[in-house]
């Protein structure tokens, strides 16, 4: 019975669901509000292999979290903030999935 349940629980923790996401940390060096409400565009001074530095990088998701990605990003570019924006891993849309504001 003990080598049931403990067989039971490595496969319940192997086959937890994974996200594989890549994150993007620097500063905003552009902010682009035109698209607003539906995306906000932005480009940061750091990137990776899919979406390196200085490419355009979206926000698109509900007009409310749109809003406050805007107030996050617009904040980060006037403080000179670092921010994390993760994307889904190999993204080549670099659509942002979360959005952080470091210090």
């Amino acid at each position: 019975m003990k080598k049931a349940a403990l067989l039971a629980l490595v496969l319940s923790v192997a086959s937890a669901p994974s996200f594989a996401v890549e994150y993007l940390t620097g500063r905003v060096t552009i902010l682009e509000s035109t698209y607003m409400p539906g995306a906000v565009a932005l480009q940061l001074d750091a990137g990776n292999a899919t979406c390196p530095a200085g490419t355009w990088l979206r926000w698109a998701k509900s007009d409310a979290s749109n809003k406050a990605a805007y107030a996050t990003l617009l904040a980060a570019l006037a403080t000179d903030s670092r921010v994390n924006v993760v994307i889904n891993d190999g993204d080549t849309t670099c659509t942002g999935q979360f959005l952080h504001i470091l210090n």
